[in-house]
């Protein structure tokens, strides 16, 4: 018995160091096998496969979400208040009715709204999701808008009083930010009330559902699976490939993608305003040849060679389809008999004989010399085109150019110094169309600090219009005085496109925050 128990014992050992062995083995093999080649999850099927790009960290939460992609995204889970359509207008969506007096809007919401988690949206979700907004702070794209509130409060249950920054119609573009239910709000994937819900969320994939819930009508599409890439070159081989069937992009390096045959695409407008800043102080004080060189500027080139047709000119800073845009501001247009004209009108003549514009200043003469300075992206170098494109226009009518592109903060630092004739740059805008920040004296984005009284009092006009009407008289008069007096010289803004291997019948209202816009109704009767 004794043998037999030592036996055993010396059996039990041997297995237990065998197993330890075997399981240190499968331990380093595990400890390689994930270095080397990670395990990839198996998608699920679904009726729409879509790319999307997003940084390291990138978070799904609509509190949390700074990767434009991922907004885009969110917009089909959480709803607001208020949504913008195409026209870039607020319309009612979860706000049922609403009153104003003054500054103070008192909105109810609607009843019988249930949330992805099968409980009732009530005014408190609203008032929570605000808040957390505004703490989230600036890197959030819905906290800008938010300024425009002061205060936010539950009155009962399904009503909720605003006090607003103005008294103006504008507020309603600060009731746009997503509602999320508010014990769920800062889990990673809080409860919305859109017409999907987020069934899976990964490091490498997103996968959306349809709300069987949602208030409004049923959804075609029954599931996507937002797959994650690091590269716009990956993500438009995965497109090619037929590994995803659809994916938004502003990137230019889509612009030959979007012209093969097997792809439909959808384009839509940027923020992204790129514009000609004039140094008023020295020789483009003279509004005349600001005119001129507008003129001057080839578009169709500018358009669709150097923004590769990514881009729509815009001569101020309301996009060309939006409610508020004045038509009549489209005033310039390439004519090279115009501009010479203005030049001709502002005592400019070729006095030498050398094909160069010039003219006696005090006897001394004086020739149009013009530098412009820009400063490109990482990733692309269209802006520089764009100021030797119209550098080349400007030299054709006898104007003297250089181009200098510079840094981003040299650019800023040599316009804040007033040592510049004109900068090529870019300003990206707000869905608010609010013109302050452009142009008021310390506005955030009035580089060069240039304002006039009159162009301070039209803007006082945009914020305290108190109806439709009201809004489109005082847009009208701003933009029609920008095309006039030229304080910036609008060239277009940079567009987006949704590119796909699907038809895209039923998509609408596509917005840069929005670019799936309608896709539940995606082909529904093709």
């Amino acid at each position: 018995m004794k043998l037999i128990n030592k036996l055993a014992c010396l059996l039990l050992a041997l297995t237990l160091t065998a197993a330890a062995c075997i399981a240190e083995k499968q331990s380093i093999e595990d400890e390689f096998w994930e270095d080397d080649v990670p395990v990839v999850e198996t998608l699920p099927g679904a009726d729409v496969n879509a790319g999307y790009l997003a940084s390291y960290g990138s978070k799904v939460n609509p509190f949390l979400c700074t990767d434009t992609d991922m907004v885009s995204i969110d917009a089909l889970v959480y709803e607001s208040l208020f949504e913008l359509d195409g026209a870039n207008k607020p319309q009612a969506l979860l706000a049922e009715s609403w009153t104003k007096d003054g500054k103070n809007w008192k909105i109810t919401i609607r009843s019988g709204i249930i949330c992805h988690n099968g409980i009732e949206l009530v005014a408190d979700d609203v008032v929570n999701s605000y808040s957390l907004i505004k703490r989230a702070g600036s890197a959030n794209p819905y906290y800008g808008r938010l300024s425009l509130i002061s205060e936010m409060s539950v009155e009962s249950t399904f009503v909720i009083n605003v006090k607003a920054k103005y008294s103006g119609m504008i507020t309603l573009w600060a009731l746009t930010f997503p509602v999320a239910q508010r014990d769920t709000s800062t889990s990673n994937t809080p409860m919305g009330t859109g017409p999907f819900w987020i069934t899976r969320y990964t490091d490498t994939y997103i996968r959306l559902e349809s709300n069987p819930l949602w208030w409004k009508q049923a959804s075609s599409v029954q599931s996507i699976n937002f797959i994650h890439y690091w590269d716009i070159g990956d993500e438009l081989q995965a497109l090619n490939s037929g590994e995803i069937d659809m994916m938004a992009t502003r990137s230019a390096t889509a612009a030959i993608t979007k012209r093969l045959s097997h792809i439909t695409s959808l384009d839509y407008t940027t923020l992204t305003y790129e514009m000609l800043l004039p140094n008023t102080s020295g020789i483009l004080g003279d509004v005349g040849l600001r005119k001129a060189i507008m003129y001057a500027i080839d578009y169709n080139v500018l358009i669709n060679n150097t923004y590769l047709d990514m881009a729509q000119q815009s001569e101020v800073p309301i996009f060309p389809g939006s409610w508020l845009y004045e038509s009549r501001s489209a005033v310039y247009y390439y004519s090279p008999e115009r501009a010479l004209q203005y030049i001709y009108d502002s005592g400019w003549k070729d006095l030498t004989g050398d094909g160069k514009m010039n003219k006696l200043v005090s006897s001394v003469l004086q020739y149009i010399d013009i530098e412009i300075i820009t400063y490109d992206e990482a990733t692309s170098n269209i802006r520089g085109n764009a100021a030797e494109q119209i550098q080349r226009n400007l030299e054709a009518l006898g104007m003297r150019v250089t181009v200098n592109e510079l840094t981003r903060s040299e650019v800023r630092n040599r316009i804040k110094n007033g040592n510049y004739d004109l900068a090529l740059i870019a300003v990206n805008l707000s869905e608010v169309p609010d013109m302050i920040p452009l142009f008021s004296e310390k506005g955030s984005l009035n580089f060069s600090g240039q304002h006039t009284e009159y162009m301070d009092e039209m803007l006082a006009g945009t914020v305290v219009a108190q109806s439709e009407d009201d809004m489109i008289s005082a847009y009208s008069a701003i933009q029609l005085y920008i095309t006039e007096n030229l304080p910036v010289m609008g060239l277009c803004f940079r567009t987006g496109t949704l590119l796909s291997t699907m038809p895209l019948a039923g998509m609408s209202d596509t917005t840069v925050f929005d670019t799936y816009s309608g896709i539940e109704f995606l082909n529904q009767g093709y």
